[in-house]
């Protein structure tokens, strides 16, 4: 991920209303070029990586209702739907929104109950405005792009029921955090391992997650303490975790650096429940 530092206005208000700008204008603006990436199941990390850990977690049995924060363009939705689960995802792209409406209506299978709705998961009274209750919540790669956190935990424990559960996938950020880079060796100049350079403090960044994308996204660090800290002042415990590796492949084969790394996991899944 290639890095640049915003510029951004020193006046806290000011400072979140421009992020959350810059984070949908992104979002906006890219819409077409993840939703082909993606397609109908994801790219390959989501449909075989990401989205098993996260089913894996919740847990969910047949007409379970289930909200998902930051959609995209509604791949896990789908996959749940086709399960038998009455879904709402949500996602603050409209464009987004656009295209998972679009896909789920060309689909086979119409008898899914899975509906999208536009909204902001940093915006607690969006969240809330979604209804309820339900038995689990779900976010899937989506942290990384949001600016506060604690919006988004304190929405989920008013609209779950009780015991109900919030899965949470995201790029691990003590390993995949924009502090990294791929450590090679000096012999044969593949990679080995990672050197981190950063990780305890906040930081935002601009980059961008593929080479054929054209114009970067900002993203947000922060460390894992801090992430655990807004989902615990928003009431919610932690009972599951499971640290996700990349796919193993061979150099030659593979298409990222985290392939050949297969000890050091890329990503996170965390489970939490409301009391």
């Amino acid at each position: 991920m290639t890095q640049q530092q915003p510029q951004t206005p020193t006046d806290p208000d000011a400072m979140l209303a421009q992020l959350r700008q810059q984070v949908r204008d992104g979002w906006e603006k890219g819409a077409d070029f993840f939703d082909q990436r993606w397609g109908d199941q994801g790219d390959e990390f989501h449909h075989g990586v990401f989205a098993p850990a996260a089913e894996r977690m919740l847990g969910l049995e047949h007409g379970a209702r289930v909200i998902e924060f930051a959609c995209g363009n509604g791949a896990f939705a789908r996959r749940l739907g086709r399960q038998g689960m009455r879904v709402l995802a949500t996602d603050l792209s409209p464009a987004l929104i656009a295209h998972a409406e679009r896909r789920t209506e060309t689909i086979a299978d119409q008898a899914m109950d899975v509906a999208y709705q536009v909204a902001d998961a940093t915006i607690e009274r969006e969240i809330v405005n979604c209804g309820g209750p339900f038995d689990a919540a779900v976010c899937i790669m989506g942290v990384m792009s949001m600016p506060l956190l604690r919006p988004m935990f304190g929405g989920a424990w008013r609209i779950l029921k009780p015991r109900g559960i919030f899965v949470v996938v995201t790029l691990h950020p003590a390993f995949a955090t924009s502090g990294y880079k791929f450590a090679k060796s000096e012999q044969d100049g593949e990679p080995h391992g990672l050197t981190i350079e950063r990780y305890l403090s906040r930081y935002v960044t601009h980059g961008v997650t593929n080479t054929a994308q054209k114009e970067p996204q900002i993203y947000f660090h922060r460390p894992l303490g801090e992430l655990l800290a807004d989902a615990f002042a928003a009431g919610l415990v932690l009972d599951g975790m499971e640290e996700l590796a990349a796919p193993q492949q061979e150099i030659e084969q593979s298409r990222l650096m985290w392939n050949v790394l297969p000890e050091i996991p890329m990503a996170i899944a965390l489970r939490f429940r409301r009391p």
